[in-house]
């Protein structure tokens, strides 16, 4: 066997192993058992059979050593130099890294894969049976004029919107390769960084809620049907352009990741899309507890403060990202953040 097939059956060898521990994790786990549904874990099982059959090709085919690889590497070195290296870590710049830069980012990858793939998959499932029960429900129902837009095309967009997103970041966080010009530069390296983006998924996401009121709703009604139906098209334009920014950024999709820096869609008019839009499309929604609630206050408070950890995302991601020379080549072109000659 060449020294490079041995390599990569070296690095297929070590990512099997890692699969098989996630994919223990993930069926056995008390959280991942009551989060994911089956056909979640049924599909988490074909992927680890698909790349049984199909990674060592593929690993043959790659000039670059696996991650599982480097991890494994990684943890080889902790162990044959043990205690000493705990003792003097962290290493002074004339002393040898124990961890490249290269391996680091191979490690915190793996971590976003491994958090971030269960989720999505389970939220494509999830919106794939809002999309179909609403579909079904348009099908049957009997609305005309501005109810048949209320009740019966606005579930079935708003569902079919949050499909699609959720459908290109789960190909993105599964499917790596030079090919699609999505290889991972760099992970954010903060703590405080992936603090922040967690606070936006499951099951760190209970921790805002148990704060703060969560007013906003996916079907807001007004106090009239012109209204509602005015408010909800409004919504929908701006999940439009949160969907529209997935879009734009394809098979990069990932959140705490640098795979290429993306600049045309919404992202040639300003830097985060995605976060304004779904943020703004929060905000309508909320109108009405605002306007009907005794708890209003405690309403818009909770609101600003997801606002401010959606903002705290696009501070330490600009901050990431900074550290890519394109990067700020980029924001020389697109100067603002969220509103066009605003801010």
């Amino acid at each position: 066997m060449s020294s490079r097939k041995e390599a990569a059956f070296k690095g297929f060898l070590c990512n099997i192993i890692l699969f098989a521990v996630a994919l223990g994790v993930y069926r056995w786990n008390l959280y991942y058992v009551d989060f994911l549904n089956e056909r979640t874990q049924q599909v988490l099982l074909w992927l680890c059979g698909a790349y049984l059959l199909f990674g060592f090709p593929l690993a043959c085919m790659s000039a670059k050593e696996s991650k599982g690889l480097l991890v494994f590497r990684v943890l080889g070195r902790f162990f044959s130099r043990g205690i000493d290296h705990l003792r003097r870590y962290p290493l002074s710049h004339s002393q040898e890294k124990l961890v490249s830069k290269e391996e680091k980012t191979a490690m915190l990858f793996l971590l976003v894969k491994f958090y971030f793939t269960p989720i999505m998959l389970n939220f494509v499932f999830g919106n794939t049976n809002d999309v179909l029960t609403h579909w079904n429900e348009l099908r049957g129902g009997s609305w005309t004029g501005l109810d048949l837009f209320i009740n019966g095309w606005y579930p079935v967009l708003f569902s079919t919107l949050f499909f699609i997103d959720t459908l290109y970041f789960t190909f993105g966080y599964i499917v790596e390769h030079p090919f699609l010009r999505n290889t991972v530069r760099s992970v954010e390296p903060t703590f405080f960084g992936w603090v922040i983006a967690l606070l936006c998924y499951p099951p760190f996401n209970q921790v805002p809620d148990f704060f703060f009121v969560w007013p906003a709703t996916d079907f807001p009604i007004f106090s009239s049907l012109s209204d509602t139906a005015l408010w909800r098209l409004i919504i929908l334009l701006l999940l439009g352009v949160y969907v529209w920014a997935t879009i734009a950024l394809g098979p990069r999709s990932s959140n705490l990741t640098n795979r290429g820096i993306v600049s045309w869609g919404p992202y040639a008019i300003i830097r985060h899309p995605a976060y304004i839009s779904k943020n703004l499309a929060w905000w309508m929604s909320a109108l009405p507890f605002f306007m009907s609630q005794d708890a209003w206050f405690a309403g818009i408070i909770g609101m600003s403060a997801w606002s401010l950890i959606y903002f705290l995302r696009a501070l330490t991601e600009e901050r990431h990202l900074a550290l890519d020379p394109d990067y700020l080549e980029y924001c020389e072109k697109v100067r603002y953040r969220f509103i066009p000659f605003l801010f």
